[in-house]
């Protein structure tokens, strides 16, 4: 009723992002998916933004995880509208992740192409430490750097992005389209992937539960989410208009 906009913000693609979308009843409801590399017009189902990796870079990539891990990492990938991955990806993430439609893959390297995200799993390394692996060990080269970005919204998985791609790259995407000024901007977040989305923001918001490096970055700290704690920061602001 005040014209404030509504935006989701997650790492999952736009396909498992149905039921959240159905259940707030929004006709003009953006949605940043697979952490910022795609922006979804929930009314049309279109992307109207992509942030890609393109095939070449895929290619180096998926080639260098697989020479430096072998076996003990599989790889999974966003591609358009398509899920691939490696049949050991799909063990470890198990049935219940994997309730979805995908394609099994024998070589990464040759068959994800262009891909809005690559994810890896670890037969038994957390996010946290595959991450820190991954670019000290791995992506050694300096143009690594300037090519991906590299983080995990859960302990499970590691996501890779394009260089520079995250969430906040698909919030100032449509902040520009919607001629939003970033000032005017409330975001929430709790884990390592909500980062520069919590910094882009005029108000940055971690949760109760939050990741330590968001609570660290945030501008304010709210009750955790079973707590409604969105909906506190919300209801104070809104109030002041």
């Amino acid at each position: 009723k005040k014209g404030i906009r509504i935006v989701f913000a997650s790492g999952r693609p736009p396909r498992t992002m149905a039921r959240a979308i159905e259940q707030v009843k929004l006709d003009n409801l953006m949605v940043i998916c697979c952490n910022g590399a795609q922006v979804l017009d929930s009314h049309t189902k279109t992307i109207v933004k992509a942030f890609s990796i393109p095939a070449d870079h895929v290619k180096e990539i998926a080639t260098i995880i697989k020479a430096k891990l072998g076996d003990e990492a599989f790889l999974g990938a966003e591609c358009g509208s398509e899920f691939k991955c490696e049949l050991g990806y799909a063990v470890k993430r198990g049935p219940e992740a994997m309730n979805h439609p995908h394609t099994i893959i024998q070589d990464p390297a040759t068959e994800f192409g262009t891909v809005e995200k690559i994810i890896v799993v670890h037969k038994s390394w957390p996010a946290d430490k595959l991450t820190e692996y991954l670019m000290s060990d791995v992506f050694t080269d300096e143009k690594w750097r300037h090519s991906i970005t590299p983080t995990f919204s859960s302990l499970r998985f590691v996501e890779i992005s394009a260089a520079n791609v995250n969430k906040a790259t698909g919030l100032q995407h449509l902040c520009e389209k919607l001629n939003i000024p970033r000032e005017q901007v409330i975001a929430f977040g709790d884990m390592p992937n909500d980062l520069e989305m919590i910094r882009y923001a005029g108000v940055g918001v971690a949760m109760g539960n939050a990741h330590e490096e968001v609570k660290a970055l945030a501008d304010l700290i709210t009750s955790n989410n079973v707590d409604d704690g969105v909906a506190a920061v919300l209801e104070k602001m809104v109030e002041q208009l």
